[in-house]
């Protein structure tokens, strides 16, 4: 098992409160970094730097995928400490009602060594999504 790795009610509502409120401090022996090209790398650079916080619009938005919550539990297995914040927000339905979502901040400080290799992972997911957004631009441009 993974030491950074809070388990409870099957991995769901994990809150800062599981760590005691301190961060815990991550190594590469501690959390394993996802392939570049895949929906967990989007979601885990959206929230680095560590605080930033992440919703299920938000990643729908950025992705067009609204399976967040799947890939926040296969960050967890790879040992991201991810912790839950839960909102609520007004609906903009005709019959007006509040709707509970969750937040997902990354919680965690990282080793020097750690932080070399988050930052590297960060560029080539900012230089993956740079690359497939220049392609669907030219694309829409030949239509």
């Amino acid at each position: 098992m993974i030491v950074s790795q809070v388990i409870r009610d099957n991995r769901r509502h994990i809150t800062r409160a599981d760590y005691n409120d301190t961060k815990p401090l991550l190594g590469s022996e501690n959390a394993l970094l996802p392939k570049v090209c895949s929906l967990q790398a989007r979601a885990l650079r959206r929230m680095l730097p560590t605080g930033l916080t992440l919703s299920h619009r938000e990643f729908d938005s950025a992705s067009c995928s609204y399976r967040l919550g799947g890939y926040i539990d296969k960050l967890r297995d790879k040992g991201w400490p991810i912790v839950n914040h839960d909102e609520t927000a007004l609906t903009q339905d005709i019959v007006r009602r509040t709707a509970t979502f969750t937040r997902y901040e990354l919680f965690a400080e990282f080793t020097p060594e750690l932080a070399e290799r988050v930052a590297a992972f960060c560029k080539a997911v900012d230089s993956l999504e740079a690359r497939a957004a220049a392609t669907a631009q030219a694309k829409r441009g030949k239509q």
